[in-house]
């Protein structure tokens, strides 16, 4: 379900700039504005710094200016662990879940972040959204397919019941099959409310799940705009897919 056309602003950025070296920035300064309950889907070339506008939201890259404000607090100097006390839930592409951790187990250890008396039902209640976990509960996280992993990953970063939840690719060396089922949980994730933002170079089938995609280019937000038209739109072609705008074919 969309969000309403005067659903408040819950996660924004303003003249963002940042990289892992001052003198290199890699963001060039980005003003974004995510609303509450959207699915928000990040898109660009290779070195686009998709993946890097998200690790600094996430509090992983330096900021070298600009803000970041999460529901009116400003994240800018903010360590990770608070953001994530804020309600900000990160998923990076690899490295997510503890392996040789069973299911459960990797359950437990995100939920030592809750108070005691509240740890075993935020578990069960994700074990709810997430059948697959509970029957397979006392696997280790090594042993999962790639996408039972993903879902753990996601799990894990539902521990906090976050307002906002960033994904880093992850359908990264997935099966189109298993694509298909780590997005169709993610739009089941982001109906119950919680704002959805999605790095994917699997362009076609994040579009369709999506509210609205912005296009980084060199660091920069080159186009955004409703993600269902976004598809067919020649600019946003060219400038991501590498498609030469009809016009191009007229020029010397």
């Amino acid at each position: 379900m969309k969000p309403a056309a005067d659903a408040p602003v819950v996660l924004s950025t303003h003249g963002l700039v940042s990289g892992y070296e001052r003198d290199l920035p890699i963001i060039r300064g980005v003003d974004m504005k995510v609303t509450k309950g959207e699915f928000l889907l990040l898109l660009g070339p290779n070195g686009a710094g998709k993946s890097t506008l998200v690790k600094t939201i996430a509090g992983l890259v330096p900021v070298h200016a600009g803000t970041i404000v999460q529901e009116g607090v400003d994240l800018t100097s903010m360590p990770p662990h608070l953001r994530v006390r804020h309600g900000l839930a990160f998923v990076p592409q690899t490295e997510n879940v503890f392996t040789t951790m069973t299911i459960h187990e990797n359950l437990l250890v995100a939920a030592q972040i809750l108070p005691k008396a509240s740890r075993a039902g935020r578990i069960a209640d994700l074990y709810a959204m997430f059948p697959d976990l509970l029957r397979l509960k006392t696997l280790r996280a090594g042993q999962l397919s790639g996408g039972q992993r993903q879902m753990l990953a996601v799990a894990r970063a539902l521990i906090v019941e976050p307002s906002v939840l960033i994904l880093d690719e992850p359908s990264a060396g997935l099966a189109p099959r298993i694509v298909r089922e780590v997005f169709d949980n993610l739009k089941a994730v982001n109906a119950t409310g919680v704002t959805t933002i999605l790095v994917e170079q699997n362009v076609k089938a994040a579009l369709a799940i999506a509210d609205r995609a912005i296009v980084l280019v060199e660091g920069q937000v080159r186009l955004e705009g409703d993600a269902h038209s976004l598809g067919d739109d020649a600019v946003m072609a060219e400038l991501y897919l590498g498609a030469r705008h009809p016009s191009a074919e007229a020029r010397p």
